[in-house]
């Protein structure tokens, strides 16, 4: 990848930042939804246009997604033919456009050191983000009107006692939910750079603060669903560094964050998150996320009622007399959408992903790099997990840090293949994803 490109892509990461903020000032104005999708496909030109091969041969594990990703772009496309034009192409942005992102990623992770300050980057953005969404829950709705901004929905939250409530945070972006998905991939990644070893007391020191007002920011977006995946994600990634003393120092180290948190915040707060473990959650979980999950709609159109009846982007475009059918399911909208092939072709896009990190998996267990690589697969897979109840890949940001970190993840392998391949003395020959030299490591007395 070439300079431009790369600084095109730390442009992206960092206008992910603030996308939702400039679409509420400009508002009803259309054209800031697309500002960065502009800018990916300026990348997209740059990398590809000159070696096309970049996209779809950038390494031999990357091949391997290639068939499915390729089926489930074809049924796109052919149910783009019947849909009014404008939205379905509203909707193949948002199942296809972010997918070259896999190669990108792959593409842009060169060695630990430079992705490790890349991460930093993201921390010190994440600074900004977090102090803003903090700011706004003290000064309330004011605090975004007196900038014009005049699209975001509020969205209020009961309190701990009757008739108290507070203001659901959308930060930098949209949505509460939104910028819940944002702080929890940027809280995991950075946990991850500080578990990691050769970082200056500068990046910790960023890297802490940045963990800080993260938590504090969850707290205040009222986000349940994406605070609940960075705390299990956290709990996996310190699971997989198979250190107890880590873990212990961990958890109080969470526990004292989120004691100032609700300290801080006020019993609003607290009482939001503390109805997670709720048994009307479980209930709200059964009848509200079940019930409306793909199921109902497959038996009833198995092919589906076309693209654009259920993606959340199609809203702004779509003609009077019409409603987008709301889901809070990823699977259930494609369900809707495409049917039974849709639905399939995904997942087998899941299956083939999850199937493929299983297998590198054994190329990082000695490797420096390992803590960041098993944030990036942690978040893939608590990514496809939570799928069938939440509707993350709908919209950016979550579409962005999906599929960059597959090719990322994949590249971090690659590197560490070609490093023992390397020390074995053997040569490269992509045989399946592996090569014969390395291959030999896992066979038993090898």
């Amino acid at each position: 990848m070439d300079k431009i490109s790369r600084y095109l892509l730390h442009f992206i990461f960092f206008y992910t930042c603030i996308e939702g903020l400039v679409i509420n000032i400009k508002y009803p104005a259309l054209l800031p939804y697309v500002y960065k999708d502009i800018v990916i496909l300026l990348v997209y030109f740059f990398v590809f246009g000159a070696k096309p091969k970049k996209l779809v041969n950038p390494s031999p594990a990357v091949n391997k997604l290639m068939f499915p990703l390729f089926f489930f772009s074809s049924i796109m496309v052919i149910y783009l033919i019947s849909a009014d034009f404008s939205v379905g192409l509203v909707t193949l942005k948002q199942r296809l456009f972010y997918i070259p992102m896999i190669s990108i990623g792959y593409l842009f992770v060169r060695s630990e050191k430079d992705f490790k300050n890349f991460v930093t980057l993201l921390a010190l953005y994440a600074i900004g983000a977090s102090i803003f969404g903090i700011y706004l829950y003290f000064v309330g709705q004011d605090g975004l009107t007196r900038l014009g901004a005049n699209y975001f929905i509020p969205y209020y939250t009961p309190g701990a006692a009757a008739g108290i409530e507070y203001w659901r945070v959308p930060g930098t972006f949209t949505s509460p939910g939104q910028y819940g998905v944002y702080l929890g991939f940027n809280g995991l990644i950075i946990t991850a750079l500080l578990m990691t070893k050769s970082i200056s007391n500068l990046q910790k020191l960023i890297a802490c603060l940045s963990l800080i007002l993260i938590i504090l920011a969850m707290f205040v977006s009222g986000s349940r669903t994406p605070f609940l995946i960075f705390s299990a994600s956290v709990a996996v990634l310190l699971l997989c560094s198979g250190k107890l003393t880590r873990i212990i120092k961990w958890g109080l180290i969470g526990y004292a964050i989120a004691a100032f948190g609700f300290s801080l915040l006020g019993s609003a707060v607290q009482t939001r998150f503390e109805s997670i473990a709720s048994s009307t959650q479980v209930e709200r979980f059964q009848t509200s996320y079940f019930g409306q999950l793909f199921l109902p709609a497959l038996l009833e159109n198995p092919l589906g009622s076309g693209l654009g009846t259920a993606t959340l982007g199609a809203r702004h475009i779509i003609g009077p007399g019409k409603e987008v059918q709301l889901m809070e399911s990823y699977l259930g909208i494609i369900a809707v959408e495409t049917g039974i092939l849709g639905l399939a072709a995904f997942m087998w896009i899941c299956c083939t992903i999850g199937r493929l990190i299983f297998r590198l998996r054994r190329f990082i267990q000695k490797s420096h790099f390992r803590i960041i690589w098993y944030a990036l697969s942690v978040h893939v897979f608590f990514t496809i997990l939570a799928l069938p109840v939440y509707a993350v890949l709908d919209a950016a940001p979550g579409n962005l840090y999906f599929w960059f970190s597959v090719g990322a993840l994949i590249k971090i392998a690659d590197i560490e293949r070609r490093k023992k391949a390397h020390d074995l003395g053997g040569e490269e020959k992509p045989t399946g994803i592996y090569p014969k030299a390395v291959r030999s490591l896992n066979r038993p007395n090898s």
